[in-house]
């Protein structure tokens, strides 16, 4: 029984408190807000910081990541620029290439097809070019530069490219005749050494044949049109046992200069 009674008793003590504690909080609302405030404020900074910290961490890597998408985009514009500037100045090239190659009239003699070259094979004296079968290329066809100097023959067509066999590779040989001030007409046969070299056989050891001599391409044998510029004459050997003379042959063309060419598709 006086359990019960305590307890009840303790119950009410419970609301009176509870009821206290709302009274007087209404009544120092003010001051309570001011104590809380005070107590939790250090804590609210620590938060209040940390979140800013991070909020300020996530926009530094937005930032970033927008600096590095505006750095790749700059980047495609140049490289696309860049494209640009290189194929106008390749379009300028071509076109002073052209512009040469009609001021010598070579359109009045000959069908051309202007190409570019691709690669140079120098152990083969060989060189590849960006036109071929659908260009109207076909094998055998010369090929020259806008000067009318001879650089060799198409060896093997594709559709896109063709591979070409220049004079001084060892599978060439053609005919040619020298150009001097001399009325003696003197042929020969040059023949392709390798290396850029080229060698002029078959003239009979009695020609008088001088250094700096020019030779050009004549129109015997069908390989070539007559009157192509082929080389100069760079040294004479002869002796009193071979019946012919051997002249080494300096070619008029520096591969390594050139970047467009000709090919002669048909000779008007």
């Amino acid at each position: 029984m006086r359990t019960r009674i305590f307890s009840k008793k303790n119950r009410i003590a419970v609301i009176f408190i509870i009821v206290l504690f709302f009274s007087l909080l209404n009544i120092f609302q003010k001051e309570v807000k001011n104590f809380c405030y005070l107590l939790f404020s250090p804590a609210q900074k620590v938060v209040w910081d940390a979140g800013s910290k991070t909020a300020g961490f996530w926009e530094t890597i937005s930032e970033i990541k927008t600096l590095k998408e505006d750095k790749e985009e700059l980047k495609r514009q140049n490289l696309e620029l860049l494209s640009e500037n290189i194929k106008l100045r390749e379009t300028k090239a071509e076109n002073e290439f052209l512009r040469g190659a009609l001021n010598l009239g070579l359109e009045k003699d000959f069908q051309l097809v202007l190409a570019q070259i691709t690669a140079k094979d120098i152990s083969q004296d060989s060189i590849l070019i960006n036109r071929g079968s659908q260009d109207g290329i076909s094998e055998g066809n010369p090929v020259i530069t806008q000067e009318k100097i001879l650089l060799g023959k198409v060896r093997e067509v594709y559709k896109n490219f063709s591979k070409i066999e220049l004079l001084s590779n060892k599978e060439s040989s053609f005919n040619v005749r020298l150009y001097n001030d001399e009325e003696d007409d003197v042929v020969g046969i040059i023949k392709g050494q390798g290396s850029f070299r080229l060698l002029l056989d078959l003239v009979p050891r009695e020609k008088e044949i001088r250094q700096r001599d020019v030779l050009v391409t004549t129109a015997f044998g069908g390989i070539f049109p007559k009157g192509l510029l082929v080389g100069k004459v760079k040294e004479v050997k002869k002796n009193d046992v071979d019946p012919f003379q051997k002249v080494d042959i300096e070619p008029f063309f520096n591969i390594e200069k050139i970047e467009n060419l000709f090919v002669i598709s048909e000779n008007d």
